[in-house]
């Protein structure tokens, strides 16, 4: 060994100090208590027993044993540990921190919300594994048997330890939510329910996965699977991170980005798909699935919390990282540069497409549908803008952009219908697929002054934004400029100048 080599008991030593404490507390905690213990030995026993019993039924005819049948036995015993020990046990832990006061006396120490949330996540990855882990010598039997394919099979493990973390977060998001013990028992029965509801939902979105063009394949099914479990996992922790942060502490960010990492994720599928109308498809699913932090963001109040000013005067804010930080002006920004996201990926596949016109006329379609999204959101907090620092204004323009949608649609064509005198009564301004339909299809607008006057209301909604943007550009850069020229006075008071 060289001599300036670093021992291993050192370097374990300080890989601890720099480690998450709660992870290694976590961790410390489930080795040495009797829960896990128990339960990890009761699914070690169960799959002996199941994994014998399902080798001698498979070969009672005579033939050879069924790899495919015995690793289905042996995969629903570990899946009880991997989707209901470790999450039940996240839940648990999570909660137990209310208990006591232990959740405040861990803040006042100085560990922020995140890295409390990120511990017990950690601390669930690390109980999936041991589980994971003692599943391998079955697996590795299930492969020597004929009708494994190694592909599925790896591909499978990934999945299922990605929805076990993604399961651990609600878990823990349960935990962070419900303080009172009698709450957290309703909780872990609600868990349970979603915990099957969600095996469930992952497999059927999976499973329709395979329909979207390029991605039905082995390959494909992985990369889906582990986008939405990741996805799912990170926004539970996003919630239960904003669940113990302080009103005044920035509870907005981490969601925004969540939002706009979504819609990429998203986005990028439908750049992947290769088919036209299953690319559509992708980039609607991509805005709607940001409609939630961007629905968020444009009702925040305008002005910054305390705490990130305090931290602003002390390291700076970043101009371009605007749109990701609190306030309702803000969101406005987040929801243009989603928008453009999203219009960038249409004109992408466009591209990649071989710039044929039926897929320009996917990217006007979904111009037309970006549009309309546009206007739900920007219209009612523009008619409110001058009272939007007070909490009723805001509540009304939330309320209307909850309403707004249904309104768009059904009561014109209600008029419509009641009037007699269209064929097609949901033909209407507010109506979505109105213009984008004849874009897609066609290429072409048969209600051009209707498109004129969707546009105008359109630029109406963000003419009525544009000040209150303008605002929060205007804060942010008061405020990330300060540390500089703060700092620049005392070098100037130090030197005499």
């Amino acid at each position: 060994m060289p001599s300036d080599a670093i021992p291993v008991p050192t370097l374990v030593a300080r890989l601890g100090e720099r480690a998450n404490p709660i992870l290694v507390k976590e961790v410390r905690a489930a080795l040495r208590g009797k829960a896990f213990g128990v339960g990890f030995t009761i699914v070690l026993i169960l799959a002996l027993i199941v994994s014998t019993t399902a080798l001698i039924v498979t070969s009672l005819d005579g033939g050879k044993p069924n790899g495919e049948g015995y690793l289905t036995a042996v995969t629903v015993v570990f899946a009880f540990g991997a989707y209901g020990l470790v999450p039940f046990a996240a839940m648990s832990s999570m909660g137990a921190e209310h208990d006591d006061g232990a959740l405040e006396l861990l803040q006042l120490s100085g560990v922020s919300p995140g890295r409390i949330v990120a511990g017990k996540v950690g601390a669930a990855a690390v109980q999936a594994g041991l589980i994971y882990a003692a599943f391998l010598p079955f697996l590795s039997f299930a492969f020597l048997l004929e009708g494994v394919d190694l592909v599925l099979l790896v591909g499978g493990i990934a999945g299922s330890f990605a929805g076990s973390i993604a399961f651990s977060a609600l878990g823990i998001l349960f935990g962070a939510a419900l303080r009172a013990r009698w709450q957290r028992v309703l909780g872990y029965v609600v868990l349970a329910i979603a915990l099957m509801v969600g095996v469930q939902m992952i497999v059927l979105v999976t499973v329709a996965g395979r329909l979207f063009g390029s991605l039905a394949s082995p390959v494909g099914d992985l990369v889906l699977t582990l986008a939405i479990t990741v996805l799912l996992g990170s926004l539970c922790c996003v919630l239960a991170t904003t669940r113990l942060q302080h009103r005044e502490e920035n509870r907005s960010t981490a969601f925004r980005v969540f939002g706009t990492l979504a819609l990429a994720v998203f986005a990028g599928f439908g750049v992947a798909s290769g088919d036209r109308g299953s690319t559509i498809g992708w980039f609607i699913a991509a805005l709607a699935v940001a409609t939630p932090s961007l629905f968020v963001a444009v009702g925040e109040p305008e002005r910054l919390p305390r705490a990130v000013l305090a931290r602003a005067r002390k390291r700076g804010l970043p101009f371009f990282l605007a749109p990701w930080m609190p306030g309702g002006g803000r969101g406005v920004l987040l929801v243009l540069v989603n928008n453009g996201l999203v219009l960038g990926a249409a004109v992408l596949a466009a591209l990649l497409g071989g710039m044929r016109t039926d897929w320009w006329h996917m990217v006007a379609a979904m111009a037309a549908v970006q549009a309309w999204f546009v206007l739900v959101l920007l219209l009612p907090t523009g008619a409110l803008a001058h009272w939007l620092d007070r909490a009723w204004a805001r509540t009304v323009a939330l309320v209307a952009i909850c309403i707004l949608p249904a309104a768009l649609v059904l009561v014109p064509a209600l008029v419509q219908f009641l009037l007699g005198d269209v064929a097609n009564p949901f033909d209407h301004l507010g109506n979505p697929a109105h213009f984008s339909t004849d874009l897609f299809d066609e290429g072409a607008v048969n209600d051009p002054v209707g498109l004129a006057a969707f546009a105008a209301v359109v630029f109406l909604a963000l003419a009525l934004n544009t000040p209150r943007a303008l605002r929060s550009l205007t804060e942010v850069r008061r405020d990330g400029e300060q540390r500089p020229n703060a700092s620049r006075g005392v070098g100037d008071a130090a030197t005499g100048n």
